[in-house]
């Protein structure tokens, strides 16, 4: 649990049937999972003592410098219990004065879903890791305020929410003007600051763990996603109706991404800022359309649906309701 650097007021926004939350708005950050499991048909989640303060909770930490709220929770939850875990949805915040009563801090969580891999304590900072069903939890955590995300989590899988896998929308990097190159448009590439961005979006990236990668032809939008695709993986797919397009082709942009999306794999989308805004448009329509399962906040929010270079929008589908849309994220990466 790193020190953390103040970066201001993070552009996160999250929503699902239960949670909305729009901002960070504490003086203090942190950031943790529920990681969760189906054994022998029950739902058992991870509890993780500390010995300094003899008390049973989550694995959490406070945010890094130049790191995003689900970096933090990915980051520490691999360092807590060794568990490299993709995030799956948003489970609330949890909210608190520190004990000098001065500073105000706040906990973001997801949930993680744990497959086959084994939890074990860093012998540092925990000396006990558990797996247990959700009555056991609520009577072995130590603060009251740790139910709150173990009810979002409890209350999505009785609802068949909580199995979910994400679909990512990201506007490629920050390009070299258009004024400045002289070139075939489809070579123009990243501007210096946007290959750092494109850095910072490999970071980001790691929480959800994309194992198919889609982007246009466009050399900005390869770069955007090359350094992810280097570092962690991911089958690189270039499409023409990811490339710039007019509004008569429309109709086969929207039929395209509507394939995608019924992909039962992590998928990352790549392009450029006018694809995305017509992708962003279809999303939000998809939305609506389900407006039962999403709180109509992240429909009616437009910042959510308008992404600044570099940024993304994380879709999770639910797999036992039909690829339902049953979360919605917003990011933007910082760039060390």
């Amino acid at each position: 649990m790193r020190a953390a650097k103040r970066l201001g007021k993070l552009t996160t926004t999250r929503a699902t049937a239960i949670t909305a939350e729009q901002g960070t708005n504490a003086k203090i950050l942190a950031a943790g999972t529920i990681p969760w499991r189906i054994k022998s048909g029950t739902l058992q989640v991870l509890l993780i003592h500390r010995p300094e303060f003899d008390d049973w909770s989550w694995p959490k930490g406070r945010l890094g410098a130049n790191e995003t709220l689900p970096e933090t929770a990915w980051r520490e939850t691999k360092e807590e219990v060794g568990l490299d875990l993709p995030l799956g949805i948003p489970l609330g915040i949890v909210q608190y004065n520190t004990p000098q009563g001065n500073k105000r801090k706040e906990v973001w969580y997801w949930a993680a879903r744990v497959i086959d891999q084994k939890a074990r304590p860093d012998n540092k900072e925990l000396d006990d890791v558990r797996w247990v069903n959700v009555q056991r939890a609520r009577q072995m955590l130590s603060k009251q305020l740790d139910q709150k995300p173990l009810d979002v989590l409890e209350a999505a899988f009785e609802a068949h929410q909580l199995a979910t896998v994400p679909f990512v929308v990201l506007r490629q990097a920050k390009a070299t003007p258009a004024e400045s190159w002289t070139r075939d448009e489809i070579d123009r590439p990243l501007a210096d600051s946007g290959y750092q961005q494109a850095k910072a979006v490999a970071r980001l990236m790691r929480a959800w763990k994309p194992t198919r990668v889609v982007t246009s032809k466009y050399t900005r939008s390869l770069e955007t996603i090359a350094p992810y695709v280097k570092k962690y993986g991911g089958a690189v797919r270039t499409k023409k109706w990811l490339n710039k397009t007019v509004d008569t082709q429309n109709r086969f942009l929207t039929r395209r991404l509507r394939q995608e999306f019924k992909r039962p794999e992590p998928i990352l989308i790549c392009s450029q800022p006018g694809v995305i805004k017509q992708i962003l448009k279809e999303i939000k329509t998809w939305i609506r359309e389900e407006r039962a399962v999403i709180n109509p906040k992240s429909v009616t929010n437009k910042k959510q649906f308008k992404l600044a270079p570099g940024s993304v929008l994380v879709l999770h589908r639910a797999k036992h309701r039909a690829g339902q849309i049953v979360s919605v994220e917003r990011y933007d990466p910082l760039v060390k």
